[in-house]
């Protein structure tokens, strides 16, 4: 098969799981061999980067011979453009495809649905713990920050929310963090932030959605540029309290998915048996994910 095709077929794949609270892209990015290559390719944007490009561009329509030609396609392959362009269509493919199926689920089976999640970000969670090498008092201070801040948001976030195009420039710009992040889905930051159904039925008529997709994907761009030189910063500085403070944030967070499903749901014996069987179904999925990247590491 093609290598391009392959490539395509791996940024479905993380885009599935991109879409769903619980699972990482990056996850599945290390898993099928491409993590590396990724986040080269990412750190690679630059301001070095644009001001070579268009100057081999200018250079290019100035004087359209072979050299110059050949300019533009080096600085193709330095950047590993087309291979971030593949990865990024089957990811789109994936998200256009999946919005539908999550948008069915969430109207239809919505306290199931969220309960799945649930035990998605649940599981994650350990996987953010198990990186964590030192557990001194003053690196579990950070996580009880983390807890606190994410409780509080299950407080500001209102039950709905029409987020206006700042505030979904800030939900993109973070929500690529997770791209950077152990056992952080880009989905879950959504979910947290209260934007993640908008964005759903945002996908389903993407012409109609135009301003908002867009202003959501400059947000992901912007934080891909500067979201990974921080968190290298941070872990750098301190990787033990970095982790505990994103951990604290992931189960305070969980309150957040936890108050919606209290507002919408009765809470009977028959609706709590079969919310827990999904957070199960959910925690199981997660461990068989991590038991395949833990095989891949060797």
């Amino acid at each position: 098969m093609n290598k391009w095709i392959i490539i395509f077929l791996k940024g479905m794949l993380m885009g599935i799981c991109d879409i769903i609270p619980g699972i990482s892209g990056g996850t599945i990015a290390f898993i099928t061999g491409i993590y590396e290559r990724l986040i080269n390719a990412v750190k690679g944007f630059s301001l070095r980067m644009a001001v070579d490009f268009t100057k081999a561009k200018l250079n290019f329509f100035k004087r359209p011979n072979k050299n110059n030609f050949m300019n533009v396609v080096n600085l193709t392959k330095k950047y590993d453009l087309i291979f971030l362009a593949t990865l990024a269509a089957g990811m789109g493919t994936s998200f256009l495809l999946m919005s539908r199926v999550i948008s069915f689920l969430l109207d239809n089976y919505f306290a199931w649905t969220i309960s799945f999640f649930m035990g998605l970000i649940i599981a994650s969670s350990k996987i953010i713990f198990d990186n964590i090498e030192n557990h001194k008092i003053n690196n579990i201070l950070f996580g009880i920050l983390g807890l606190l801040f994410g409780i509080s948001l299950a407080i500001i976030i209102p039950k709905s929310i029409t987020p206006t195009l700042p505030y979904l420039l800030m939900s993109g710009f973070l929500a690529i963090s997770a791209m950077f992040l152990p056992g952080i889905s880009g989905a879950f930051i959504l979910l947290i932030l209260g934007v993640y159904e908008f964005m759903l039925k945002a996908l389903h008529d993407p012409i109609h959605n135009v301003l908002t997709i867009w202003t959501f994907m400059i947000g992901v761009a912007l934080g891909a540029f500067l979201i990974s030189r921080i968190i290298s910063f941070l872990f750098e500085k301190d990787r033990c309290k970095t982790l505990y403070l994103l951990l604290g944030l992931v189960v305070g967070g969980l309150s957040v998915p936890i108050k919606k499903v209290a507002q919408t749901t009765t809470l009977d014996i028959h609706n709590i048996f079969i919310m827990a069987l999904f957070v199960m179904i959910g925690i199981i999925a997660v461990i068989f994910v991590a038991k395949l990247e833990k095989k891949k590491n060797g």
